[in-house]
């Protein structure tokens, strides 16, 4: 007992006296963020999102970003800048930050068409509808650092773009809501 204690105060230590990476100016990113929602409107919604940074003022990042998102009605593809401020706080391995993105949004729907054939026959037609879109994220979360280079993220990201891209319930919509989870690396 008198050792597993030992060890647990050690690693608390170690712990309390780790900093996250100070993510100065030259610093850069990779990250890699998404999200899968099970019983959505559209099925199962898959999103991910890549993207690379570099800190041009300490805790300033700016960078560009890849998004994807899938699910049972569609696809959509984005690309576009972002940027993210970092807080500097007293906390040892957690780092608030704040950001935004806009990206370009190409989203492909397949739509079905049915109708009679001559012989009573339902026939059915599918066609792709495409839809594009200038897209806004405004997003806020907290990094986890595990170790001074890596990090875990979770954050709140509202979207709103120019068109109904968005799925919902029974029709489509401009914005939307979601939580994303994420692994960031800093170099």
């Amino acid at each position: 007992m008198k050792k597993m204690m030992l060890m647990c105060a050690a690693l608390l230590a170690l712990t309390a006296s780790s900093q996250a990476v100070k993510l100065g100016a030259d610093t850069q990113a990779l990250d890699l963020s998404g999200g899968i929602e099970f019983e959505s409107a559209a099925g199962v919604n898959y999103h991910l999102r890549t993207g690379y940074g570099y800190f041009i003022l300490d805790y300033l990042e700016v960078g560009g970003l890849l998004d994807l998102q899938r699910n049972d009605f569609g696809t959509s593809i984005g690309l576009g800048p972002k940027v993210e401020y970092n807080f500097e706080l007293d906390l040892p391995v957690v780092v608030p930050f704040v950001g935004a993105a806009l990206t370009f949004q190409h989203v492909e729907m397949p739509t079905a068409t049915y109708s009679v054939s001559a012989d009573n026959q339902v026939v059915r037609t599918t066609e792709t509808d495409t839809t594009n879109a200038l897209n806004l994220d405004v997003y806020g979360g907290l990094k986890f650092f595990i170790t001074d280079q890596f990090a875990i993220n979770a954050d709140l990201v509202l979207s709103a773009a120019t068109s109904d891209i968005y799925l919902r319930r029974d029709e489509a919509g401009k914005t939307q809501v979601r939580l994303e989870l994420g692994l960031r690396y800093y170099f």
